[in-house]
């Protein structure tokens, strides 16, 4: 199996843009201890445990008042509000926002996928406003996908998305995804 890698401008939508204004001299110490030296130019891609243990970082430094799982979700906001502002993340979201929530989740894979290259995803139909959503995500960084899922749906003009873990393995994740439509 190829090594799990995570994008430059994924750490970019997160590190640079998400955070931006956020980043204090002990975080960045923190992130350069891990392998994420935001002095620097960013690289193109980074392996999985160096992004999961940046994102760990961070959740523990700015989200140390809310429980961990909490932290990472929101976080996860952050990275879609960052990587909205990239130059992939600017033409992923004006497709996503024309597409509506339902079809939006249906192109979780693809979306995901434009920031790693191990993102696999599954989609089963609960009812017009609600899916099942199966994901190879492990660990804590599950609750951090969470959060940019529950960003993604607002992106598509859901109202009140909610997003739970309904389930999880060592391996993998099966999200609820729910919401109202922004139609009348």
């Amino acid at each position: 199996m190829p090594e799990k890698l995570v994008f430059e401008h994924t750490f970019e939508g997160l590190f640079v843009r998400g955070l931006a204004g956020r980043v204090t001299p002990a975080l960045r110490d923190s992130l350069r201890k891990v392998g994420l030296n935001l002095d620097d130019k960013l690289r193109p891609a980074y392996d999985f445990d160096t992004w999961c243990s940046a994102v760990r970082v961070a959740a523990h430094e700015l989200h140390s008042d809310v429980p961990p799982e909490e932290g990472y979700a929101l976080l996860g906001e952050r990275m879609v509000d960052g990587y909205r502002e990239t130059v992939m993340g600017r033409a992923l979201f004006s497709v996503i926002q024309l597409l509506g929530p339902r079809r939006g989740v249906g192109r979780a894979r693809q979306m995901f996928r434009s920031g790693n290259n191990y993102t696999e995803a599954r989609i089963e139909d609960v009812s017009s406003s609600e899916v099942d959503l199966w994901m190879n995500e492990a660990g804590p960084i599950r609750y951090f996908t969470q959060g940019a899922l529950r960003a993604g749906l607002r992106a598509t003009g859901a109202v009140q998305p909610l997003v739970t873990v309904r389930g999880f393995t060592s391996d993998d994740v099966t999200y609820r995804c729910t919401w109202r439509d922004g139609v009348s």
